[in-house]
């Protein structure tokens, strides 16, 4: 199962992961998501003490992971009584050099003075393979420099007073260790050996040998990693650390995420009304999102390659989880259009115009135009240097006719987005330029691409990228575009377009009545499919996105039909046991244990869909006492989440261990969407206004 990754740390172009035992797992650049110079691989610190070595990620220490408070500070302790150690460690991603630097502290617990060796090992995969790597120790500078094509890292360190590293070894490695096990057999001993190069597939450990340290006290020292295109980058970068100090990075980036995290003081004044939790997970999940939205405008889903790993053929023993062969073995550093539509309008609402409109740049330069027709439309996802990500979807249906391999919501979520964009930020000059192919582009494609039987949308691929079908989630976020492209075209005098959109919004949602609606269950279902014929079939698993009918305005939130669909998601894909929540839809087996399946739990708790049902309550609500239930459902997410704010895509639904991506940058998004719609929606009761309306 993939581990979360507790701390990322990033400043849009270079990005680190961590795992539970503080292994470093990732290491992105030049871009966020992409590459990964550490795909799969484990990169460990080793403690040498009393003439023997134990490595951080071994049984017997103690970890407490958390970010400092407004900041994209990592602050680790690591423990361990055994051996009478305690190290802290602070570390950051500079917000302007590409450089990875750590402050440890080492404190001597025991009655006597010791002599601690620390080994920093890395396990590296440059460009995202292990073929053709080099390292070499550097003479001049005492440090290692790492290379393959133009991605170059620098390992390098200090102890107090003394800049370079006491130690050094480079050795080949085989991933099943059977030839070569790497560099890790060499600090046994506490002594490198000082193998000076290697390449192909390779790693090395960098040590520093810290002065004794006598009883109750502490010693400290750094390290840290630089990354570039050429030797002459990564040394530079050094020669700044080393000039400053290290210290001087690590307080100045500090000070600039306090900043940037504070800097919408009408906002941060109104967290005061909430719950301390709340209000800390709020700032910490505007960090995160921060930390996974690449400096060329890619909002990435989740950095983490552990998911991708039995697609890969790296472990043969794992059995998918999941009906679907392909379910589940993904990679979660891309861009998906769908996630980063919605985690904008999230940072547009909480004051982050820049980065919504860096986001929707990036759509506007990648979307697919077809020339012929004048249309424009999101592929599935995409890397964040713009590139088409890999896609599953095939290019025929499953009677072999051809069809577009996209999830039609998507395009119509990212011209969501950017009227949202507009409306929060009055930004009319971005809006001109991209009016064209972002606005009437994407919208002459939804208007046409509909079923000229029924005039509902096409069938493409659901929100949740496991069946085709002609979604309501799709038709709710298509309709709502629609309505937005009609009314962004009356700004610039274009009644024909108005019209033609308008209508194709009322064909949809008439359609939807017409045919989503069922008469014997009295709700909306999930999913329809159109024969030749014309004959319509129902899919009425209940589904926790049918609450889109709702949120994106389609209709009323107290419209009876919607009033019974939300009962149903409620009654049927609620939580009964210790950690609570809502599952995506009925029967929903991904990452769902053998004894969820066997209690008969409809599915692992989903972050998102708990916290789609307190947006829908917040829609709803005429009082103060109504928000009492969505408040609790944000403070669930608090009690849920990692120590370090993390928050998973999903949980076990009996441990409330994350499953999934962790962290998913669309649960941090909607959590702040929810937050913001909380504090308005208190505005609104006070005055007196009625229910919430899109």
């Amino acid at each position: 199962m993939p581990m979360p990754r507790d701390l990322p740390l990033s400043n849009g172009q270079f990005l680190v992961n961590f795992d539970s035992a503080h292994n470093l797992r990732d290491i992105y650049f030049p871009h966020v998501g992409t590459e990964n110079h550490a795909y799969s691989s484990n990169s460990s610190m080793g403690v040498w003490v009393d003439g023997s070595l134990t490595w951080l990620e071994d049984e017997g220490w103690r970890r407490d992971h958390r970010y400092v408070e407004d900041q994209l500070t990592a602050t680790v302790v690591a423990e361990n009584r055994d051996i009478g150690l305690v190290l802290e460690f602070t570390e950051v991603i500079d917000f302007y050099l590409n450089a990875f630097i750590r402050r440890i502290v080492i404190k001597n617990l025991f009655d006597s003075t010791r002599e601690v060796r620390l080994f920093s090992h890395h396990d590296i995969a440059i460009g995202g393979n292990t073929v053709g790597d080099t390292a070499y120790f550097d003479p001049s500078e005492d440090a290692i420099i790492a290379y393959k094509n133009v991605h170059y890292m620098l390992a390098g360190g200090a102890t107090e007073g003394s800049p370079g590293l006491d130690s050094w070894t480079i050795s080949h490695k085989d991933r099943d260790g059977s030839a070569s096990p790497g560099s890790r057999p060499d600090v046994e001993d506490g002594e490198l050996s000082g193998r000076p190069i290697a390449f192909g597939s390779v790693d090395f450990v960098v040590g520093l040998h810290l002065p004794p340290i006598p009883s109750d006290s502490e010693a400290t020292c750094h390290m840290w990693l630089t990354v570039g295109s050429a030797a002459e980058e990564v040394i530079h970068l050094q020669h700044q650390i080393l000039d400053r100090g290290p210290d001087y990075y690590l307080r100045r980036t500090a000070a600039y995420w306090r900043g940037w995290v504070t800097k919408e003081r009408s906002r941060i004044d109104r967290l005061g009304e909430l719950p301390p939790g709340v209000r800390e997970l709020y700032k910490r999940s505007l960090l995160i999102v921060r930390a996974h939205a690449d400096s060329g405008g890619a909002l990435i889903a989740s950095p983490g390659s552990d998911i991708s790993m039995p697609f890969n053929n790296r472990d043969p023993d794992w059995r998918p989880p999941h009906d679907d062969p392909f379910h589940g073995h993904e990679d979660y550093a891309y861009c998906w259009p769908r996630d980063g539509a919605l985690v904008a309008m999230a940072m547009d609402k909480a004051g982050y115009g820049r980065l919504s409109a860096a986001f929707l740049q990036f759509c506007a330069d990648v979307m697919t135009h077809d020339h012929p027709r004048l249309w424009t439309y999101m592929q599935q996802k995409f890397t964040a240097a713009g590139s088409l990500g890999s896609n599953v979807i095939p290019w025929v249906d499953s009677r072999g006719q051809t069809r577009l391999p996209i999830q039609e919501d998507e395009t119509a979520l990212t011209l969501i987005a950017f009227r949202h964009h507009y409306e929060m930020t009055g930004e009319w000059e971005f809006m001109a330029r991209q009016y064209a192919p972002l606005v009437k582009g994407m919208a002459s494609f939804m208007a046409e691409f509909r079923d000229p039987k029924t005039g509902l949308p096409l069938p493409s691929q659901d929100l949740w990228e496991e069946r085709d079908g002609i979604h309501a989630f799709t038709a709710a976020t298509v309709w709502r575009a629609l309505m937005d492209a009609s009314e962004l075209t009356e700004l610039f005098d274009e009644p024909h377009r108005t019209r033609q959109y308008r209508d194709a919004a009322d064909e949809i949602k008439a359609a939807v009545l017409e045919h989503m609606y069922d008469e014997v269950e009295e709700r909306f279902v999930r999913t329809v499919m159109v024969s030749d014929d014309g004959k319509v079939e129902l899919d009425r698993t209940v589904d926790a996105s049918l609450y889109a009918l709702a949120y994106f305005g389609m209709f009323e939130p107290d419209d009876p039909k919607i009033i019974r669909t939300v009962a149903a998601i409620r009654s049927r894909l609620s939580i009964d046991g210790p950690q609570g929540g809502m599952a995506r839809f009925e029967g929903d087996r991904y990452q769902l244990t053998s004894t969820g399946k066997a209690a008969g739990i409809p599915g692992n708790p989903w972050f998102l869909c708990s916290l789609w049902d307190a947006e829908y309550e917040i829609m709803l609500a005429r009082t103060e006492e109504d928000l009492a239930s969505p408040l609790a459902t944000l403070e669930w997410v608090v009690d849920h989440a990692l120590p370090s704010g993390v928050i998973a895509e999903q949980m076990d639904c009996e441990t409330g261990e994350p499953v999934g991506a962790a962290p998913l940058t669309w649960s941090h998004g909607t959590f702040v969407l929810a937050v913001c719609e909380y504090l308005d929606a208190l505005d609104r009761v006070r005055g007196g206004s009625p229910v919430a309306s899109r």
